[in-house]
């Protein structure tokens, strides 16, 4: 009798066990819903190129006598400033004077012989043949008294322009030759930048806002943390030989706090913008969420150490291929979701996408 209760009651414990089981497989973690995600990039640091400079100065001279002689006059020293039309050097002079005073002699004489041969001719004393050769004479003393007294001129070495004496190349007392080059002198108050840039990024300047608005910035690395503004001077319509790149030179005023010299390793910093306000991003039209509450637009952006989302509001700008610009409400290095915005809401928990191969 025993028997036949115990059989019955065997059957039905696995079937109250079984009917719990699907109660308690229904208390589960919450599912974390997989999203594709989109890093804010800095297009401002993208429109920044940086390029090795060669920096010169603006105006620079090589200094020589035309005519040979000795030094008597040179007591100038590298580095030493100088203003237009100060004396540099100078030649001994004796001859030259000595042959301007000869040449002053001969041309009064004839002068003087010129002005009684045309008395006498007004006489009809002499021919007109001899008046001529007179005549003659006295232009060719003109001449020779002139190009005495440019003799004399070329014995003194004067400054082309306000510069820096930027090397001497002889010593005082020294004899030189026409043509050889005794100072150099540099106008350091201005200087030259120059840039290689490749054949296409130079279409590409040419075509946006042109090379004279270009934004351009020098930095030193003799003067870190320091950068001077520099404006567009020219650029060269030859390639230069072994590379397919144009030179372009910037002018670059000296400034007050520092002393830039020629020759000192530079980096010239380009913007490539257009002169107009830059978008903060560009970002795939699938990304943007407009509220059904107020209808502002807005993106959702994801928070890595919560692994939450959250609305952001957005200013939008022009839409382009890439996607369409935001103007304001993001900053570089957001991550916002890029696809299934429909889908999110506030405080949800969601995690990186994360492609394999064959998906």
């Amino acid at each position: 009798m025993k028997s036949a209760l115990i059989l019955p009651l065997a059957l039905t414990v696995p079937l109250l066990i079984s009917g719990c089981t699907p109660a308690e497989s229904a208390i589960q973690a919450p599912v974390v819903r997989p999203v594709k995600l989109f890093t804010i990039e800095d297009l401002a640091a993208q429109n920044q190129r940086s390029f090795p400079a060669r920096v010169t100065a603006n105006s620079r001279a090589d200094l020589s006598f035309r005519i040979s002689g000795q030094l008597t006059e040179l007591a100038l020293v590298e580095g030493q400033s100088v203003t237009e039309g100060s004396l540099l050097a100078r030649l001994d002079d004796r001859d030259a004077r000595n042959n301007l005073m000869t040449r002053e002699a001969e041309h009064e004489l004839l002068s003087a012989d010129h002005q009684r041969k045309a008395a006498l001719l007004e006489q009809k004393l002499i021919s007109q043949a001899d008046f001529d050769a007179t005549q003659a004479q006295l232009k060719s003393a003109t001449a020779a008294l002139a190009a005495a007294k440019d003799q004399l001129s070329y014995t003194r070495l004067t400054a082309p322009f306000s510069g820096t004496i930027a090397k001497r190349l002889v010593d005082n007392h020294q004899q030189v030759q026409p043509n050889q080059t005794v100072l150099t002198l540099q106008n350091n108050r201005l200087l030259d930048v120059s840039i290689q840039v490749p054949e296409s990024l130079l279409a590409t300047l040419k075509q946006a806002s042109g090379l004279k608005e270009l934004d351009a910035s020098v930095s030193f690395s003799a003067f870190p943390g320091h950068s001077f503004k520099a404006r567009f001077k020219e650029y060269s319509t030859q390639i230069t030989p072994g590379t397919q790149a144009y030179e372009l030179v910037f002018s670059l005023p000296q400034p007050e706090a520092v002393q830039l010299l020629p020759g000192m390793s530079a980096e010239l910093s380009l913007s490539l913008g257009d002169g107009k306000a830059q978008p903060l991003a560009i970002v795939p039209v699938s990304a943007l969420d407009k509220s059904d509450s107020d209808g502002l637009v807005q993106v959702w952006r994801y928070q890595a150490n919560s692994g939450l989302v959250a609305p952001v509001p957005v200013t939008l700008g022009r839409v382009s291929s890439q996607g369409i610009e935001i103007l304001a409400g993001l900053k570089a290095g957001d991550q916002i979701v890029s696809a299934g915005v429909d889908q999110l809401s506030v405080g949800m928990k969601v995690k990186p996408l994360h492609w394999q191969r064959g998906v």
